[in-house]
This record gives C-alpha cells, sequence and structure tokens, in this order.
C-alpha cells in the first residue's frame, strides 16, 4: 500500500486520539495541564491549526470533492457535538455567558472561524446547485 498524506494523516488522529484517552485513563491531571499549555496562547495554537488545516484541505481536494469533504465535516462536528452533549450541563454557563457578552460573541476571533465556515459551505452548497 503506498501511504499518502491522507492516510498518515488519519493515522496520526488514530495515535493521538489513543494517547488522549490512555492518558486521560491513567493520569487526567496530566491532560489539564497539557490543554492548559496549548490553550495558553490561543494566537499560536490557532495559527498553528489553521496552518495544518490548510495543508490537509489542500491534500484532500486534491481526491476529493468539496461535497465529499463537507459530507465528512458534517460527521465530524455530529461526533463532537455528542462529545459536548455529555457535558451539557457544565457548558451551559459558559455558553450563557458568551450569548450574553456581544463582544465575546461577535469578536474578531470569531469572525474568522466563522468566515471560514461561511465559505466552505457556500462553496458546497454552490456545487450541489450548480
Amino acid at each position: 500500500m503506498i501511504w499518502g498524506a491522507l492516510q498518515i494523516a488519519v493515522l496520526l488522529l488514530a495515535i493521538l486520539v489513543v494517547i488522549k484517552f490512555l492518558v486521560l485513563a491513567i493520569e487526567p491531571k496530566a491532560w489539564l495541564n497539557f490543554a492548559k499549555s496549548l490553550y495558553s496562547n490561543p494566537l499560536v495554537t490557532g495559527l498553528v491549526e489553521v496552518i495544518l488545516a490548510a495543508v490537509l484541505f489542500y491534500y484532500l481536494l486534491m481526491q476529493l470533492t468539496i461535497v465529499q469533504i463537507m459530507a465528512a465535516v458534517t460527521l465530524g462536528a455530529l461526533l463532537t457535538a455528542l462529545s459536548f452533549t455529555i457535558y451539557g450541563k457544565e457548558m451551559l454557563p459558559w455558553i450563557g455567558k458568551m450569548i450574553r457578552n456581544k463582544r465575546i460573541l461577535w469578536s474578531p476571533r470569531a469572525w474568522f472561524v466563522w468566515l471560514i465556515w461561511l465559505v466552505l459551505l457556500g462553496w458546497a452548497v454552490y456545487v450541489i446547485f450548480v
């Protein structure tokens, strides 16, 4: 089998998920410390995530259509939502704070992510109907 960028990306994801589950099962505080260090500098973390997403998106577009990619994104979003649903009661105060504070809700940081979603969804819907 020839290993391409997509196979490598999925393998890395699988390895990282197994590591995360093992760390959470053995030493949850270690995961908390890692999360704190990861999110303590959102600019750097966000920049790395955008770069990785752009590289993966480039390779995905070489083999899939935007509609196929967004269908996979839908699956990922549903699985993520399911993960958050488990902690719904704990998340409600945080969500309420975000909704009440318009500066947080409509911050430029949020706009960038929303713009990415709108562009990708707009592109996929355009391809579906054209």
